[in-house]
């Protein structure tokens, strides 16, 4: 799809101006009547990642990924093939009747599913699946798989939770750490539990609970609510559980749940590996003084490596209300270095969107990076608002590409720690066709927005946005209504961002140019590499991390040189210019006669770097000679014809000798 718009604002740093590109979609899988879900897409930050969706198998519903590697997206594989397996006897027979290429199929239905990511291709899925049956109903567990890094399947299914009733509301949420570490929130309904009080009609037994994956095996830190003998909102897309993890492990869990006023609020818990930390309390229950009592919902939370989190939520607001319209709120939880970390900061109006109460306000999607700076992403009546902040505050609003489509349009945007990000949301062509929006902020300031479609068209749903932490991201969704379904996925891909390469400080030899660097972090690699000299690309090997120049090519004198770093996609970055300081001549004699016609004078010069002065000898041809000095003068006893010879040395060790007949009278 073209791009609709373009700003080109020069970037600065290490680099030269380099663009991130919005990429065609490609479609995964589909059209088809046979894919009845999708899950999500997630990504790591050496660029690894891959989406997850459901697709029926003989008429029962199983899970298939979709890797991504080295910019390629892989024919799709199965998960859920092997049948449950629990022990580690069970684990070690089921792994040798995979080597002999004797794969079961597993019988039964999956639902929820969701992926995550982490470095070195690893892959992390967790699905719902029946598993037995109660008074005439399917009861279900939550289940997770692992695909190792290089490896080419998931290993066998582990219980994360083995029984999550009936499934209904489920609603994972799966995050992932750069070191394989995983947590997942979702949700049980119990539908037989009558001894929780139901504080509004409608409001269900609702537990949320949490589970740990250390990379071995899952754990179940059980229920998180803030009180669970209260009922709760039933559950929608809308207000679900999030959770995110930074790169140490350790995250924060955010949840809707009812106070003892029944009016619902947005909690907030800390987690450290396996263990839960106590709840805190993040929407507001107040404005100016005159109390919230419509619902907040849609929460969604971030977190950074030292362990700041930034929770975004909507507050509704009826007639009434002491809101003057539906609002986004944003709350902090500081990191515990700057500031105490034992509670949020306290929630506070992020937007003003204009509208009153009639205003229409979508779920928000925040990120934040290592410089706790923020993004949030929202629906403002049907267009998007990005709001940016650092640890100053809000510092401005924009709206800024394709309108808001659909009736719950969900948006996704996920920061890049240099600065700007990638955003996506549903919206229409100027035909009206339905599309992904997808906007790339910069760290400049400058942004450029496209449209991306795919299948055979139609309704877009479930949307979903991955981050490398690098400037790249994934973006993949459902396209078409069940029955013809699709699923698609778009790539935004940033050049390499920082150059790190080392020349000759000072002056050396042609022979002695060497030029080295370190591997550029890009989440589009391999990269190839090429030495630039004086604007001249140089023949440089793949997998080199470094190239001594050709000295035929190097003559004395002043030299630019820098490095061009090219990615699988054919994006390139090229550093700022680099001096090299070549000098491969030796000093420069001069003879003369001097004395009236009866003697010689000479002199020695050097333009670049100093003479070795120890080294520098005359011999005057008549048994006289001298050394170590940049002149000489010498007269003769008689007339005649005399062989002058001089040898000279430079510091870098380039030496020379001259010899010249002079006569003299």
């Amino acid at each position: 799809m073209p791009l609709l718009a373009l700003a080109a604002i020069g970037l600065a740093g290490h680099v030269q101006p380099a663009r991130a590109v919005i990429l065609p979609a490609t479609t995964i899988d589909g059209p088809s009547e046979e894919i009845v879900g999708f899950g999500g897409v997630a990504m790591a930050e050496d660029g690894s990642g891959g989406l997850v969706y459901l697709k029926r198998v003989n008429g029962v519903p199983h899970l298939f990924v979709s890797r991504y590697v080295e910019g390629h997206w892989m024919a799709p594989i199965q998960v859920d093939h092997c049948r449950l397996v629990s022990s580690s006897a069970e684990q070690e027979e089921e792994r040798k009747r995979e080597e002999k290429g004797e794969h079961c199929k597993e019988a039964f239905a999956a639902s929820w599913p969701r992926i995550g990511a982490a470095d070195g291709g690893e892959l992390i899925v967790v699905w719902a699946t029946p598993f037995a049956t109660h008074r005439e109903k399917p009861v279900y567990e939550l289940l997770g798989a692992e695909l190792g890094p290089g490896s080419t399947q998931f290993g066998p299914a582990m219980i994360v939770d083995g029984d999550i009733e009936e499934a209904t509301g489920t609603s994972s949420n799966l995050t992932v750490s750069s070191t394989g570490q995983a947590d997942v929130v979702y949700r049980v309904v119990e539908t037989s539990n009558v001894s929780v009080r139901l504080l509004r009609p409608g409001d269900v037994v609702e537990r949320v609970r949490v589970a740990h994956f250390d990379g071995q095996r899952w754990s179940n830190l059980g229920t998180i609510n803030r009180d669970p003998a209260v009922g709760m909102r039933p559950p929608t897309q809308a207000n679900a559980p999030q959770i995110a993890i930074g790169q140490t492990g350790n995250g924060v869990v955010v949840w809707q749940e009812p106070d003892i006023d029944g009016v619902a609020r947005i909690w907030a818990r800390r987690l450290f590996g396996s263990t839960l930390d106590y709840v805190m309390p993040v929407s507001a229950e107040t404005f100016n003084g005159s109390s919230i009592s419509d619902n907040a919902d849609a929460p969604s939370v971030a977190v950074t490596r030292l362990g700041q989190a930034d929770v975004a939520y909507r507050q509704n607001a009826s007639p009434g209300s002491p809101l003057p319209g539906p609002r986004i709120f944003l709350n902090i939880l500081p990191n515990g270095e700057s500031k105490s970390g034992a509670e949020f900061a306290g929630a506070s109006i992020a937007d003003e969107a204009p509208g009153g109460k009639s205003a229409s306000i979508g779920p928000p999607s925040i990120d934040i990076d290592e410089k706790e700076d923020l993004r949030l992403l929202y629906d403002s009546n049907g267009m998007p608002r990005v709001i940016e902040g650092d640890d100053h505050g809000l510092t401005g609003a924009l709206s800024l590409g394709p309108g808001f489509a659909g009736p719950e349009p969900l948006a996704a945007s996920v920061m890049n720690p240099q600065g700007g990000g990638v955003s996506a949301w549903p919206s229409a062509d100027a035909q009206g066709n339905p599309a992904v929006a997808v906007r790339e902020d910069f760290s400049s300031g400058a942004v450029q927005t496209g449209l991306v479609s795919g299948g055979a068209g139609g309704e877009v749903g479930e949307l979903a946005v991955g981050r490398s932490g690098l400037g790249d991201g994934l973006i993949a969704f459902r396209q078409g209504s069940f029955g013809n379904a699709a699923i698609v996925a778009a790539q935004v891909t940033s050049p390499p961002a920082e150059l790190i390469f080392s020349a000759p400080k000072t002056w050396v030899k042609p022979a002695q140019a060497l030029i080295s660097w370190q591997p550029a972090v890009s989440a589009d690699g391999p990269l190839r590499y090429s030495v630039v000299l004086d604007g001249q690309p140089q023949i440089t090997p793949a997998g080199a991390t470094s190239l001594r120049l050709d000295p035929l090519g190097l003559g004395s004198g002043r030299h630019r040189v820098q490095l061009l770093a090219t990615d699988i996609a054919g994006q390139s970055t090229l550093s700022t210019p680099s001096p090299l300081l070549i000098d491969g001549e030796p000093p420069v004699v001069t003879i003369a006669r001097a004395h009236g016609g009866s003697g010689v004078s000479v002199r020695v010069r050097k333009t670049f770097t100093g003479i070795a002065l120890h080294d520098v000898t005359v011999s005057f041809g008549d048994g006289h000679s001298a050394r170590g000095r940049e002149h000489f003068s010498h007269r003769y006893a008689r007339a005649g014809t005399y062989q002058v010879v001089v040898h000279v040395r430079d510091l870098l060790g380039n030496t020379g000798v001259v010899s010249r007949l002079v006569s003299v009278r």
